[in-house]
């Protein structure tokens, strides 16, 4: 970590907890440093094109700042909470089952409130509108 930058955001990732990975066809990985620019970027909402062939979310609480515990994103439970600070704002957590997200709750009662969500229904609600919050993204200048 420290080293690779996102290619959605392109700022580099500072802590693997928030991180998520895409493998494309010729078995390129790609780092994200929050779940949100990965689903934004597969939704088409900025970044290169990107059909990849795997994906890996990192498990919250199994990860460390400097190590990710990669787990198949369609496996993964995701967390999203607006109040949980983000690289990206997103407010999006995963887990490898409820169990563990139900402990990680109980530890940090102050980021309950959140709902609860599958990679594919991420997926689609990200078709709508984006994940990472506009704010992170000045507008473009304006041209006189």
């Amino acid at each position: 970590m420290g080293v690779d930058a996102c290619p959605y955001c392109f700022m580099t990732i500072l802590d693997a907890r928030y991180a998520a990975q895409a493998v494309n066809a010729q078995g390129k990985a790609f780092f994200y440093d929050d779940p949100a620019c990965l689903l934004d970027q597969l939704n088409g909402w900025g970044g290169p094109s990107l059909s990849p062939k795997e994906v890996y979310l990192a498990d919250y609480l199994a990860s460390t700042r400097q190590r990710p515990s990669w787990l198949p994103a369609e496996k993964a439970l995701l967390y999203h909470n607006p109040k949980v600070r983000t690289p990206m704002g997103s407010g999006l957590l995963a887990f490898a089952d409820r169990r563990a997200l139900e402990a990680h709750l109980k530890e940090r009662p102050e980021r309950a409130g959140g709902r609860t969500l599958t990679w594919q229904e991420a997926l689609k609600e990200g078709e709508r509108r984006p994940w990472v919050p506009t704010d992170f993204f000045p507008p473009p200048p304006k041209v006189p």
